[in-house]
């Protein structure tokens, strides 16, 4: 399903662009497409609990196949617009469910390994469709949508054919002493074990929601700002390469697909061990880093500093933009799903931050590059990401007081 949304989300922008899109319809498009998502995020991951994951997950990612093969036949921005709505509609659909069967069929320990595997896996699909898709743009926009709707009809039919068995509901004897040796004051809630997340920080579990403190907040504030400057990376700034500094289509589909393989990396680094679980300053250090690519973005984009303006200098500042919002992503989802109770409702709140970001990202991006500047966006965003890390500095402070007994 990430193959097939990161061809519908190559090729729009590049469509809309050659239809004439202005900075405030390819906002447009973006954000409301977004609006759309969000409440759709919410309610789809709490209504697979009753209805089950499947009933949600095929119907919406066999639309979401519909929606992009049609943007193959697309002829105006109104086309464009309507279809990329439906399909996001139905990927903001598809994920919660995805997300809370990981949590279903995780047993007790074994859910940072296949939480793991999940993310290595769409995030390595993601970078290497990236890469083919760079290549298909060169070969013609139809056929890149058509290759990204037959990804999602793969999706819909792996779905179906997958069989796993639920986890248990309470811990085995074996969890149960591994649970007592390992945990101490303050107590963490009975079916959460701590061997299995390992959390230095103890200072209670009524900061932030959940098992972690203040650490899916303050995650979860990382992640809201990462996915608002992606909105940005991938809907506005194809419009920018092509229009204001005269690249290929192809090679603006290169410099985001580098962003994309950034977002792979870290997220391959964040799950090679745990050395970012629990801690706050990875969490800060991503933010930090967010903050310095936006700021460098601006700068290399102004007019001020055109003869810094190469691919290569902007694309290695979306790499390491990727591998810093790869960290908070994963603490966001990560601290969500640790806890066995609610993890359709977690998931849910996750994939609305990302479509809330990406919603403002797109609405006030393009706002501000039509009426003041086309390296504006990357000043707001600069902004958004200072105010998240002051955010997080006021919601580590007041955390509960460290037991050191």
């Amino acid at each position: 399903m990430e193959s097939g949304l990161v061809m519908l989300q190559t090729g729009m922008p590049l469509l809309a662009v050659r239809l004439g899109a202005s900075w405030i319809a390819l906002g447009t498009i973006g954000w409301v497409a977004q609006a759309i998502r969000t409440p759709i995020c919410f309610t789809s991951g709490h209504l697979s609990e009753r209805v089950g994951r499947a009933a949600i997950n095929v119907p919406a990612a066999l639309i979401c196949a519909v929606m992009i093969f049609a943007l193959s036949r697309a002829q105006s921005i109104w086309h464009v617009m309507v279809l990329y709505c439906i399909a996001m509609a139905a990927i903001g659909a598809f994920y919660p469910p995805l997300q809370a069967m990981i949590g279903d069929v995780s047993p007790l320990g074994q859910l940072r390994k296949n939480l793991g595997m999940f993310n290595v896996g769409w995030c390595v699909g993601g970078a290497l469709t990236a890469l083919a898709a760079g290549l298909l743009v060169a070969s013609g926009l139809s056929k890149l949508f058509c290759v990204g709707a037959a990804c999602c009809a793969m999706a819909a039919l792996l779905v179906v054919t997958w069989r796993a068995k639920h986890a248990p509901t309470s811990p085995d004897p074996s969890f149960a002493r591994r649970a007592e040796k390992v945990a101490s004051p303050p107590v963490l809630p009975p079916d959460v074990v701590p061997a299995d997340i390992f959390p230095p920080y103890k200072g209670g579990t009524e900061g932030g929601g959940g098992d972690f403190g203040p650490l899916l907040l303050i995650s979860r504030i990382g992640h809201f700002a990462g996915f608002f400057g992606f909105s940005m990376i991938r809907i506005l700034f194809p419009k920018l390469g092509i229009n204001e500094f005269g690249w290929s289509e192809a090679a603006v589909a290169k410099l985001v697909a580098v962003f994309l393989w950034g977002l792979a990396v870290g997220i391959l680094g964040a799950n090679l061990s745990p050395w970012w679980r629990g801690k706050i300053w990875p969490q800060a250090a991503a933010q930090l880093a967010m903050l310095a690519c936006a700021v460098g973005v601006a700068l290399v984009c102004s007019p001020t500093f055109a003869a810094m303006r190469a691919p290569s200098l902007i694309g290695a500042l979306f790499f390491v933009y990727g591998m810093a919002q790869s960290i908070c992503y994963t603490g966001a989802l990560y601290y969500g799903l640790s806890s066995r109770k609610g993890k359709g409702t977690n998931t849910g709140i996750h994939e609305a931050l990302v479509s809330s970001g990406c919603v403002l990202g797109c609405l006030i991006g393009g706002i501000v590059a039509e009426k003041i500047s086309v390296v504006a966006p990357f000043i707001v965003l600069a902004g958004v990401v200072g105010v998240g890390m002051l955010a997080t500095a006021a919601v580590w402070a007041r955390r509960p007081a460290l037991n050191v007994a």
